[in-house]
């Protein structure tokens, strides 16, 4: 046997160890923004088609919490629900380090259990930071580019280890339970991206079944049940079945409290996959700069990073005729299109009218994809991309875009994300109600129990 602690109880040390009231004030800001931005998507999600799909089958059962909008199911299709939600209208954050997209996993998961338990605001927001820490940890040790290039979708399968932390946290669970419950969840961890090839809508559904498995994983360890000890390091751990070429000495560095993982979350502006951001900013930018417009465009060049082409470039035939929004959502042609076009990529530009669009589909073969390998040279952590516009009179105009809008490096204002959030909110409740869950978020500190936000959804 290994006299050595595993990373689960070095971790469940570290995180039940902590003094919270050491947590800085800008960190505490900032994940009320990371909360807010989550609320817009899934509120705004909650009346798609998907996620009524979804509801059809989850809300079969009586629960007290709160599924967006307005119903009550068990606190585990609770979380699933508004995973699902908060997946649909691709706008939830991004966190490059944690390998996807955080908020969808860690906040339906750690509201779902903190309105069960009757916690705090305060707690809740511990709950949510403690959560992208962890996910960060892993996403850090398992290289999520390895991730991708065997299927699997690292939002779901590195997020069910923050959001598992999260609802133990919430739960109080000893660091004991707190390192079975991380080896509960790693039997529960998964999700693969298959999806991509075809357009299917199953992407959405990866993060709400973390979204659950972190509760119940969560809920086990409670009741003392076991999960494997060397659950990330360990023979058969995540770290081996997951990735080629791990750096699971990384899960473990800078254990000191000097960095909090939820403050590298980037929001998104265009809604969209997070590869097809740069390019749309670049065309964006080079319109404006030089007062272009569309219908002087012969072509445009996209040279993108080679993480992209999976995602948004390939397969091509199903890229340039996209035969569904989520098709739309991951076409690079699609969105820069539309950034020609409308110089926004927002919820609006997808729609069943606007993918029927004679304007969009005869400007679409206008793009030009290529991965010259130029863009490599940022990743892992950067997604740059270059769009060079061509136009009917000779001239062309280029632009690299290495951070896109809402980067922590190029960051959305508070403003900017309120507004966002507002008009997410506003596809499915009134301004009035948008605004009062606002300012209960923006003072979740002081509110006594989460329960004083949720009744408000």
């Amino acid at each position: 046997m290994n006299p050595e602690p595993s990373f689960s109880e070095q971790l469940a040390e570290y995180y039940l160890s902590a003094d919270l009231s050491a947590i800085p004030k800008a960190v505490l800001d900032h994940t009320k923004q990371v909360i807010i931005d989550y609320l817009g998507c899934a509120i705004g999600g909650a009346g798609v088609d998907s996620t009524l799909a979804v509801k059809k089958i989850y809300l079969d059962r009586p629960g007290d919490c709160t599924v967006f909008n307005g119903a009550k199911a068990p606190v585990e299709r609770a979380a699933f629900i508004n995973g699902a939600a908060s997946h649909a209208l691709e706008m939830d954050d991004a966190h490059y380090d944690a390998g996807g997209h955080p908020a969808v996993v860690i906040v339906p998961a750690a509201m779902a259990m903190a309105e069960e338990t009757g916690a705090g605001g305060l707690d809740f927001m511990h709950s949510v930071i403690w959560g992208y820490d962890m996910m960060t940890r892993v996403g850090k040790g398992v290289v999520p580019d390895h991730c991708f290039e065997r299927g699997w979708h690292p939002t779901a399968t590195n997020g069910i280890f923050g959001a598992t932390l999260a609802c133990a946290f919430l739960l109080k669970l000893s660091k004991k339970q707190l390192a079975n419950a991380w080896g509960i969840a790693y039997g529960f961890s998964s999700g693969n991206l298959e999806c991509y090839a075809d357009a299917t809508l199953t992407k959405r559904l990866n993060p709400a079944n973390a979204a659950q498995g972190a509760v119940n994983a969560a809920r086990l360890a409670s009741v003392d049940y076991n999960g494997p000890r060397w659950c990330f390091e360990g023979k058969h751990g995540y770290f081996t079945a997951f990735t080629d070429d791990p750096k699971p000495e990384r899960m473990i560095e800078n254990m000191d409290y000097s960095e909090y993982g939820v403050t590298g979350a980037a929001f998104k502006p265009h809604a969209c996959c997070r590869y097809n951001h740069a390019p749309i900013d670049s065309v964006i930018k080079l319109m404006r700069d030089n007062g272009l417009k569309a219908n002087e465009i012969e072509k445009i060049v996209v040279d993108t990073c080679r993480m992209a082409v999976r995602a948004v470039v390939e397969p091509r035939d199903l890229k340039y005729n996209p035969e569904n929004i989520a098709g739309a959502q991951f076409s690079l042609p699609y969105t820069v299109t539309c950034a020609a076009l409308f110089g926004d990529v927002s919820v609006s530009q997808f729609t069943e009218e606007k993918l029927r669009d004679n304007a969009i589909r005869g400007f679409i073969n206008k793009i030009e994809m290529v991965c010259t390998g130029e863009m490599d040279v940022y990743l892992p952590s950067i997604f740059a991309a270059t769009a060079e516009i061509f136009t009917k009179d000779g001239k062309s105009f280029k632009e690299l875009t290495k951070f896109s809008k809402g980067d922590p490096q190029n960051p959305m204002t508070v403003e900017e994300i309120k507004n966002k959030y507002l008009a997410l909110a506003g596809m499915e409740i009134s301004k009035e109600c948008a605004l009062e869950i606002y300012d209960a978020v923006m003072n979740l500190e002081n509110l006594a129990s989460v329960r004083d936000l949720t009744k408000l959804l």
